[in-house]
């Protein structure tokens, strides 16, 4: 298993360092809570957790500070074979009871009457950043729809058919993830299922790949479940007052 001086580089840190720490300190926190994962240490997981919140940081924090840089780091190790198979599993699913705690605290707002149908990549880790998408939609006021990974295109065109949702948004950061995507924006834009419905995508395969998003015909997009959301909020205040659809209509 990798060593936590292993850690090096490659950290997404998408709120900076908190004010009064220095980022050596954050890094060897985020270090620990790896090591912690990857042996599957379920206690030490919650310990930390619990550590954290008790010392001032919202669940909010602790998602954009630790949750989501460890599972850039676990992505980052496990597509250059630095970490094993047995080990990149058990961090991904312990990773994902902490998400499911931490999402039970977020603040609530009030309802947007938009529903977003959610699904992601195949890999356990893009179902992950996806249900963390979701958690911060669902408390950001929206309606979710979490399908999750592995919908076939077919499926996936049948179930926006007759939820009409207001979104659609994938976040898949494997490259063959955009094939299947593809395919079902194309049968969106043949057969129009739900008219006014818009796309968003998510994930490294549209960072890595430049205008991909673009050429696929996506409305938005984000790399990471917290540029997503924002995204989001961007398209919704884009979308005029008449064409949104009262959900008590």
């Amino acid at each position: 298993m990798p060593q936590a001086t292993d850690f090096d580089g490659g950290l997404d840190r998408p709120n900076g360092t908190p004010r009064g720490e220095s980022q050596s300190t954050r890094d060897a926190r985020l270090q620990r809570l790896l090591v912690l994962l990857m042996q599957g240490d379920r206690v030490g997981c919650r310990d930390f957790l619990r550590e954290r919140l008790n010392h001032g940081r919202s669940a909010l924090d602790v998602l954009e500070e630790e949750i989501w840089p460890a599972c850039s780091v676990i992505d980052g190790l496990s597509r250059r074979d630095r970490l094993g198979a047995v080990h990149a599993h058990c961090a991904t699913m312990l990773l994902g009871h902490l998400v499911q705690r931490l999402e039970m605290g977020l603040p609530r707002r009030q309802p947007r009457f938009r529903t977003v149908l959610v699904t992601s990549g195949q890999k356990p880790l893009e179902e992950l950043a996806a249900e963390i998408f979701a958690g911060l939609a669902e408390a950001d006021g929206f309606d979710i729809v979490f399908l999750g990974g592995g919908v076939e295109s077919d499926d996936m065109f049948g179930e926006i058919g007759s939820r009409s949702p207001d979104f659609v948004v994938s976040y898949a950061a494997a490259g063959q993830d955009a094939a299947r995507l593809r395919r079902l924006l194309g049968s969106l834009r043949d057969q129009k299922p739900v008219p006014g419905l818009r796309i968003g995508v998510g994930g490294g395969v549209f960072s890595r790949a430049p205008g991909l998003g673009e050429e696929l015909g996506v409305d938005f997009e984000g790399d990471s479940p917290f540029d997503l959301l924002e995204a989001l909020r961007r398209e919704v205040d884009r979308t005029p007052v008449v064409a949104k659809r009262s959900r008590a209509a």
